[in-house]
């Protein structure tokens, strides 16, 4: 008897596993995993425990909470993580060995990340975002009870929201507590924002990042390297180039700090691939240890079944090797790079996608969160040399009963040389001689990949009876960086040629009706859905979400807040030409393919203000054209984090727009 196909209502049923972190002595692995509450349309993380010799996980903390970052101090005692209940996250604290966790921390409403323990573990230290105490739920609740209106927000900064987020309305900054007492200090001030904390070997320093240039609304990218005395004082610059920089990592002897960055140029909004650095404690040029492999650190695959762990570096106890991942053509591995000598390994091996990795104290056993495009990702666990995996977790083992389709990659060339990846995914009940309806699909970004990652969407579809075909384009990342950057300031241009030639690869299979082609995307992805069927008459129908119609409305408007001549040319109020020359709305005029609009109201990566502009425009030229509008309660990514019914009515509506125009 065949097996079921994955269905749309399987998605409260998928367990996202994430965060691995592998204990100093090697021996247990504590990570989180999601699940879905149908019953209250919720979701609840919870830390589960493996050991790394074998045997069942074991589940670690209950309830109706959400408890990520776990991290565990450095004898191995004791277990910090973040406990977000009723809306409020606070530091909470249980033993290694088992008991009952216990709050740490009471700290105000804010949001609330970064934990990182001091190598003596008698503190940890944060970054912590407070609420404005006029948006507190206190606050809110008065009001609600005397009748009073909100008062009104006063904006002076460009960059005042964040999608996700909400209004930025306080700063944030490195904190501190003490791990027995929870007592908690503010470690740096001022008009900034301060990240990515990290104890000194000795415990009396910790490094962070933080822009306090006085070209920092302009140039957001251009962070510096500080160091503050743990206990609280005045902060010290070190000099680094110009550039991002995050997951700081003090190598054991103190000498050095490492950190992910690139290096700033003139063109500072002109997209690169992130790469590993180090920098000597007292000061001194910068090393890029990583320039010889022209790819990005860290996992740069989109899917929709997993979190991504943010990207880590490990030092080895020698202080000779770095160990971190590096995105490559659709894959995400794990290397290891000799500082002295620059020369980078992969440890890791196949069409994987590594979505979260840690290390032992010795740097020689790692627990690794993979998955691969017919499996959401779990827990394993490997050891040098070798690197030889073993399987830790299982929680989506419901899916072996289930028929998952297999993605087959290829490659395109074009007239120029450029080489194009690619994949094919066809229904799992596939059958030969038959021709089937297509659907092609644009990933967000730009500056992402597709590759061997569940993609729970994409099954879905296949497994409706379509055959799915989805592609890296220009301007995507896993690739060197002048490929990522060859659409800079300059979208529909190579990029479009890019899609249209696997469209048209795709349409061109034995397997597929040419004339029952679809095109669907979302976020950079939507914007090329827009600016295809202005372009084309290709497709038989075409679903855009959470997308981009108009670049001078969205410049001016979204949470990016883009300064002139920044990710793109020109500006929003005399120099608008090549702002509306990128804008499919200038194309309107030209579309004839019936097109699905899906939009948040909570957007603000790309505000609903975009999907209402082509929605006007075609009714006004008497095409077909439906708009769905979800909540504010929902945000830019909802497809993938987004209240679980609505999701599920999103993933519906798609498809029955697609029954309607291609069966």
């Amino acid at each position: 008897m065949p097996k079921p196909v994955l269905t749309i209502q399987d998605l409260a049923k998928i367990k996202i596993v994430g965060d691995p972190q592998m204990s100093p002595d090697g021996a247990r692995v504590i990570y989180t995993v999601k699940i879905s509450d149908a019953d209250k349309n919720k979701y609840w993380t919870h830390l589960w425990l493996a050991e790394t010799l074998g045997g069942a996980p074991q589940q670690f903390t209950f309830g109706d909470v959400s408890d990520t970052a776990p991290r565990w101090s450095s004898d191995g005692a004791m277990i910090a993580f973040i406990r977000n209940k009723d809306k409020r996250a606070q530091i909470w604290t249980v033993a290694a060995d088992g008991g009952e966790p216990r709050a740490l921390t009471n700290l105000p409403e804010g949001s609330l990340g970064e934990l990182v323990w001091s190598p003596d573990h008698r503190a940890l230290a944060f970054a912590f975002r407070p609420t404005h105490p006029d948006w507190t739920p206190d606050a809110n609740k008065k009001r609600g009870e005397t009748g009073k209106s909100n008062p009104p927000r006063v904006i002076t900064r460009a960059r005042y929201r964040q999608d996700g987020s909400g209004f930025l309305d306080e700063d944030q900054h490195i904190w501190t507590c003490d791990a027995h007492t929870g007592k908690s200090k503010q470690i740096t001030r001022g008009d900034y924002d301060d990240a990515s904390p990290a104890f000194s070997p000795d415990g009396k320093t910790i490094a962070f990042v933080s822009n306090r240039n006085a070209d920092r609304v302009r140039v957001p990218q251009r962070d510096d390297l500080w160091f503050v005395p743990a206990r609280g004082g005045a902060p010290r610059k070190i000099k680094t180039p110009g550039g991002p920089k995050s997951a700081l990592a003090f190598s054991p002897n103190g000498k050095w700090i490492a950190y992910i960055g690139y290096e700033l140029d003139d063109e500072a909004w002109k997209p690169r691939n992130e790469r590993v650095w180090i920098v000597a404690k007292s000061g001194g040029a910068a090393k890029c240890l990583t320039r010889a492999l022209d790819r990005t650190v860290g996992n740069q695959t989109l899917a929709d079944a997993r979190d991504v762990a943010a990207p880590a570096l490990m030092w080895s106890p020698d202080n000779r090797k770095i160990f971190f991942t590096i995105s490559d053509a659709g894959t995400c591995h794990l290397y290891g790079v000799e500082v002295a000598a620059r020369k980078m390994t992969r440890l890791t091996t196949g069409a994987r996608d590594i979505a979260g990795v840690s290390a032992d104290a010795k740097c020689k056993r790692f627990a690794l969160l993979i998955g691969d495009a017919m499996r959401p990702a779990e827990i394993f666990a490997g050891a040098l040399p070798g690197m030889k995996l073993k399987t830790l977790s299982n929680h989506n083992e419901w899916l072996k009963n289930v028929a998952v389709g297999a993605p087959a990659e290829f490659w395109l060339t074009q007239p120029d040389g450029t080489r194009v990846q690619g994949w094919i995914l066809r229904p799992p009940n596939f059958k030969r001689g038959k021709k089937y309806p297509t659907l092609l699909y644009v990933h967000g970004g730009p500056h992402g990949q597709y590759g061997n990652a569940f993609f729970h969407e994409l099954q879905v579809h296949a497994a409706r009876g379509y055959v799915v075909v989805y592609a890296n384009p220009r301007g995507s990342h896993g690739r060197d960086e002048k490929f990522g950057a060859a659409i800079f300031r300059d979208y529909g241009n190579l990029d479009y040629l890019d899609v249209m030639a696997v469209a048209q690869y795709g349409a061109a299979r034995a397997d597929v009706n040419k004339s029952r082609v679809a095109i669907a995307g979302g976020s950079y992805g939507g914007f090329m859905v827009n600016w295809a069927i202005g372009h084309t008459n290709f497709f038989k129908c075409a679903i855009t979400d959470r997308s981009i119609c108009n670049w001078i409305s969205k410049t001016g408007s979204d949470d990016l807040c883009s300064p002139p001549n920044g990710r793109w040319a020109g500006n929003t109020w005399n120099d608008t030409e090549k702002l509306w020359a990128m804008s499919p709305l200038k194309y309107a005029a030209n579309v004839r393919t019936p097109l699905l609009i899906v939009h948040s109201e909570g957007d603000l990566r790309c505000p609903i203000s975009q999907g209402e502009e082509f929605f006007s425009a075609l009714k006004w030229l008497k095409q077909k054209v439906v708009f769905v509008r979800y909540p504010r309660e929902t945000s830019h990514g909802m497809s993938r984090g987004g209240p679980l019914d609505l999701r599920m009515d999103r993933l519906t509506r798609i498809g029955n727009w697609l029954d309607e125009h291609l069966r």
